[in-house]
């Protein structure tokens, strides 16, 4: 299946918004009511990203498998116990605690694996190679400091291992073999820092390492900003099911897991299963009733003040003077690791993702870039964010106070309290839920 990556640039772009909070306006006629947009085009230029997404799919796909082998090397080794007369527990344990040996605590006490380390290897060697003609920048979150350590040798061969062999299964790129300096220096690749100007590609590795870690969910998410703006987005969740999730989807009978979502703009947002399929597209839930929508948040409690979610999730408001009415979320939270939860909620798993951080933590860019474009399917940002466009995934995503992230500033985002993500109809009534429980919990 061929899809065209495509990105308009206008010379001129006129647009007139009737604001959603227009106090002329009684709630009701806010929240009902459609928004006046008119936007003028012309002297479009058209760029094609084709080369450029073909080679983020083929780079995330490939960084998936090298996990995915990781892990079912240190599976294959465990059962081995099996065969001594140990029970499972012990087999678990074993398995766990060869997990734990890979993990090493970075400045910041977030985990790093070899898988980290592979990963970024890996897909910055395969955009290198299959993007020569193109100027080279990407932002990436992990560096070869630690690997360059006294004692890292041992560690540092084990990437290299990971990574030659993921690329001799592929065989697409004959005989080639990386060198462990080889591999310092793809590491090392990542250290741009971003900005407006150009093309600059953004990857987290693995992000939700923790999930990894756990065998629970994770995700390589790669984008890709041109003058600051994000034009294509994949990621790739390899434990992420085929089907469906839900609130008890830690109990899922479903075998089929592995996910590739990718989006680009003007052209929507497409899943496939990382066996290589063919995609479908995908589009977030249509869901206009508060109380219906079920809602995802970050697995781990530094990412998200899961106290503030839930009394949003059941906070009181009111649309009009005289009727109130209550978001009464009834189902649990859905809590999982990493941005699986932008490609859950791209193909309509659940309505809502609250991410609200405590004091003083940064969202970086990596954790965001890829999954923000996979659940708008496009980049509108120069739009008002609540504008009832026809966006390819349906999807918003934006700060506490309304605003469209901005990756252009470089490693990390500037924001408002934290980042919500829901689709257009959703969106006015739950951001007036969050304001007034952020101003609750303020005073």
């Amino acid at each position: 299946m061929n899809i065209n990556c495509l990105r308009i640039v206008s010379s001129q772009t006129q647009v007139k918004v009737v604001s959603l909070f227009s106090s002329r306006k009684s709630r009701a006629q806010k929240f009902s009511s459609s928004l006046v947009v008119s936007v003028k085009l012309s002297s479009s230029v058209v760029m094609s990203y084709d080369k450029e997404f073909a080679a983020a799919k083929k780079a995330a796909s490939l960084a998936a498998r090298l996990c995915q082998a990781l892990l079912s090397l240190i599976h294959i080794f465990a059962l081995s116990f099996g065969e001594f007369g140990y029970k499972l527990s012990a087999i678990i344990k074993v398995q766990n605690a060869l997990l734990q040996s890979d993990v090493q605590s970075k400045r910041d006490r977030s985990p790093v694996t070899v898988a980290d380390y592979g990963s970024q290897a890996l897909v910055s060697f395969v955009l290198e190679r299959d993007l020569p003609s193109e100027p080279f920048s990407i932002v990436a979150e992990e560096d070869s400091k630690d690997l360059r350590k006294d004692g890292a040798q041992d560690t540092l061969q084990r990437v290299t291992d990971l990574v030659n062999d993921t690329l001799s299964i592929d065989g697409s790129y004959g005989s080639i073999t990386l060198s462990t300096e080889d591999v310092l220096k793809a590491i090392d690749s990542g250290k741009s820092e971003g900005g407006p100007h150009g093309r600059h590609w953004v990857l987290d590795p693995i992000d939700g390492t923790k999930g990894f870690v756990r065998g629970d969910q994770y995700a390589i998410a790669l984008a890709l900003l041109d003058e600051g703006k994000v034009v294509l987005g994949v990621l790739a969740c390899p434990n992420l099911p085929s089907a469906s999730i839900s609130s008890d989807y830690q109990h899922s009978a479903n075998k089929e897991v592995g996910c590739l979502f990718f989006a680009e703009v003007g052209a929507g947002t497409y899943m496939q299963p990382l066996n290589g399929s063919s995609p479908v597209k995908v589009q977030v839930t249509a869901i206009e009733n508060p109380e219906e929508a079920s809602f995802f948040e970050s697995y781990e409690a530094a990412h998200s003040m899961h106290d503030l979610s839930s009394s949003i999730a059941k906070f009181s408001l009111s649309e009009t003077l005289i009727l109130k009415q209550k978001l009464g979320i009834k189902a649990p939270p859905v809590r999982i690791d990493s941005q699986a939860k932008y490609g859950a909620l791209s193909r309509g798993d659940g309505a809502i993702y609250l991410r609200l951080p405590r004091k003083g933590y940064r969202e970086k860019i990596w954790d965001h870039a890829a999954g923000s474009i996979v659940v708008t399917g496009t980049d509108c940002s120069f739009l008002h964010p609540f504008l009832p466009l026809n966006l390819e995934a349906g999807g918003v995503v934006i700060d506490a106070a309304g605003n469209p992230l901005d990756f252009s500033k470089g490693k990390y985002l500037d924001l408002y309290v934290g980042i919500i993500v829901s689709n257009q109809k959703l969106m006015p009534i739950l951001m007036k839920a969050v304001k007034e429980c952020l101003e609750e919990k303020a005073s």
